[in-house]
């Protein structure tokens, strides 16, 4: 990972539609614009304000963006995650102009404000042809990883429980332990 990344983590609401860039048989690019406004508890006057609304654009690209386009829609509360990049191009005055957007590696809904589901499906995006089982990334492996632990058999091992106030920590005996540890 490269060193001073901008990275960001900012809630907010989706101010326009996800809008798909690019020609259809590439691999996908979305890009949306949402709106976060801070709020604050003002002591003197004993009630909630709002600071000024921060409008940012958020771009993702292909499995995240495909996935963006079919989920997300203007005006639901969500989390984006990833980098701040600066855009800069030439208008067509032929002056330079830039813009700060977020270049996202993960978007959610925010569950702190309703309910959503989830859905897994096969990347529709393109890879390399010797490359199409493999996870594309560490944390895709770690997260295999974990799901095989999970689905193997519980191990032999004794296990305790934990009660913070107690002064001596009682033990499960072997016997209870392997009853316990049996996969349902």
């Amino acid at each position: 990972m490269a060193s001073q990344q901008g990275t960001i983590t900012i809630t907010g609401f989706v101010a326009t539609e996800p809008l798909r860039l690019g020609r259809e048989e590439s691999n996908p690019v979305c890009t949306f614009r949402m709106a976060s406004t801070r709020g604050y508890f003002h002591v003197r006057r004993n009630q909630w304000e709002e600071r000024a609304t921060t409008w940012m654009t958020v771009k993702a690209y292909k499995s995240l963006a495909a996935n963006v386009l079919d989920s997300i829609h203007k005006g639901q509360p969500v989390m984006v995650n990833g980098v701040l990049e600066t855009e800069e191009w030439t208008d067509r005055h032929g002056d330079h102009q830039s813009a700060v957007i977020i270049e996202a590696s993960c978007i959610g809904h925010h569950l702190g404000l309703g309910v959503s589901s989830f859905t897994r499906r096969k990347s529709r995006v393109a890879l390399p042809d010797d490359h199409h089982d493999e996870p594309h990334n560490a944390d895709a492996q770690k997260v295999a990883r974990t799901l095989t632990r999970q689905n193997a058999p519980y191990s032999a091992s004794p296990k305790t429980e934990y009660h913070p106030f107690a002064t001596q920590q009682p033990t499960i005996p072997p016997a209870a332990a392997q009853k316990t540890l049996q996969p349902a």
